[in-house]
């Protein structure tokens, strides 16, 4: 008997316009559709009490306030005990519960679930076919003349069955989080192509939390040989799609799959005005000789005009590889330091 889906998948996916699906070959993905198929680890016999239960506390300890910790240490239970349980394929599982250690910054017990999600399904290299589509639809990025921080790392992982990208990207840092035991600020933008062709098909952007996606973005990219441009905030580096501006505020948010309210994330605007005002840690030591303040008005605040190119770091770091699993695949094979995990695809649950 197959296991009940344990949570549906959904996506914080914003589109302005009429909606505009994830598609290609024989998949296509629209918000809330499941994207897993008979051979998916979800779909395998496994001892469900355990992880349904486990499934159910990773999203809500993340908003338990008072009970997090609680939670958290009753979802893990659960997990390990299902895992140890379990006869069928367990790589989702294991994946999902070294991110959440990941999340928590407990970082030794996140990398051995890491090391064994790909043990149990291996990263592979890119074709120079492969590495070619990877560079001819990377992002144009646009950051603040006076962005203070330089991007240092960027590495890219090719969907091994969708028809989509990751570019992951790492700046020097946070302009609000000098102590947050992060040495860099990571960020993510997802490019779906057409699988027959290669060609452009949409953009995602990560922004604080929610995922962005604009028709204008594609249109825009049109324009420019399928190299779509993302406009990078100043100092908190929140990736937006050309067409941002006409996104609602109220639209701007993320959604756990057990939480009843999704979370409204703070716009531009209300970055602009907490920036105008001050930086969230202007006199920690770490921060020594940051931006204490944003110098400037709105105008200039969303004036992306200074240009930096992708494909240099990506040829340069060569950190490419094909896998489901981002987050284990950056931590196992392409950064010696700590980095805060993300989302790994903009049709997962947070």
């Amino acid at each position: 008997m197959l296991a009940k889906i344990l949570f549906r998948i959904l996506t914080a996916i914003l589109i302005v316009g009429s909606a505009v699906a994830l598609t290609g070959g024989k998949h296509k993905i629209t918000a809330g559709a499941s994207t897993e198929g008979a051979n998916s680890p979800r779909s395998q016999s496994q001892p469900g009490s355990h992880f349904e239960k486990g499934d159910q506390y990773l999203d809500l300890f993340r908003a338990g306030g008072k009970a997090q910790r609680t939670n958290f240490e009753i979802a893990t239970g659960h997990y390990i005990k299902g895992l140890e349980l379990a006869t069928g394929d367990t790589v989702y599982y294991t994946n999902r519960l070294g991110y959440a250690y990941h999340l928590e910054r407990r970082l030794k017990e996140a990398s051995e679930r890491y090391a064994q999600v790909l043990e149990m399904d291996p990263p592979q290299p890119l074709t120079s076919r492969e590495l070619d589509l990877v560079l001819r639809l990377a992002p144009r990025l646009y950051v603040h003349s006076k962005e203070f921080f330089r991007l240092e790392d960027v590495a890219v992982i090719l969907h091994p069955e969708m028809p989509i990208i990751e570019y992951s990207l790492f700046w020097d840092d946070d302009i609000d989080y000098p102590a947050d035991n992060d040495p860099t600020d990571h960020e993510k933008v997802w490019i779906e192509y057409d699988p027959a062709t290669g060609e452009f098909v949409q953009l995602f952007t990560y922004f604080h939390r929610a995922i962005l996606s604009t028709e204008k973005a594609g249109e825009e990219a049109g324009r420019h040989d399928g190299r779509a441009r993302v406009n990078v905030q100043w100092g908190g580096h929140g990736s937006l799609p050309v067409g941002w501006k006409n996104i609602r505020p109220e639209q701007i948010s993320v959604k756990y799959e057990y939480v009843d309210k999704p979370a409204i994330i703070d716009d531009m605007r209300v970055r602009f005005d907490m920036h105008k005002q001050s930086v969230k840690s202007p006199g920690h030591p770490l921060a020594k000789g940051w931006p204490t303040r944003f110098n400037g008005d709105w105008d200039n605040y969303i004036t992306f005009d200074k240009y930096v190119d992708l494909t240099i770091l990506i040829r340069e770091k060569k950190m490419v590889m094909k896998s489901q699993w981002p987050n284990a695949v950056i931590d196992q094979y392409f950064l010696d330091y700590q980095f805060f995990p993300k989302r790994e695809w903009p049709f997962l649950s947070p």
